[in-house]
C-alpha cells in the first residue's frame, strides 16, 4: 500500500529522508479532510471537515514501514499522537487507497491551516 504524506515527509521537507528508499509515485494529491498546526513545527490531519489536504504519494518498500511509524509516533501504544488509516486520494491520474497518518490525539489541533497545504 503507498502512503500519503502532507507534512515534513514531503519532498523537501525535514523528515524526506525517511523516504529515501522510496518512490515518489504522485507529487500532487489531495485527500478530504483538516490541516492543523500543531504549534510543534509538523501538521496533524483529520478526516472531518470538507477541506482538502494537499500531499504526495509514495511507494514505500516494507522495511520502512516500521520506522515510519517510529517517526510518526504510531507505535500502538495507547498514548500514540496518531494513527494509521486507510484513506482516499485524488490526483490527476484519478482515486487511489493509501495509508496516511491522522490525529489521534486532539490537543495535537491548534490553529487549522485553511489551504490544507503544510508549507515546508
Amino acid at each position: 500500500m503507498n502512503l500519503f504524506v502532507y507534512g515534513t515527509l514531503k519532498q523537501g521537507g525535514k523528515y524526506h529522508h525517511y523516504l529515501k528508499n522510496a518512490k515518489r509515485v504522485l507529487p500532487d494529491a489531495m485527500a478530504k479532510g483538516t490541516l492543523y498546526d500543531t504549534n510543534l513545527g509538523y501538521p496533524a490531519m483529520t478526516l472531518e471537515g470538507k477541506g482538502k489536504v494537499r500531499g504526495e504519494v509514495y511507494e514505500v518498500p516494507e522495511q520502512l514501514w516500521p520506522h515510519i511509524d517510529e517517526l510518526e509516533d504510531c507505535t500502538g501504544s495507547s498514548d500514540d499522537l496518531y494513527k494509521k488509516v486507510t484513506i482516499e486520494v485524488q490526483s490527476e491520474s484519478g482515486r487511489q487507497a493509501v495509508i496516511t497518518y491522522v490525529a489521534k490525539d486532539e490537543r495535537l489541533l491548534h490553529k487549522q491551516i485553511n489551504s490544507g497545504n503544510w508549507d515546508i
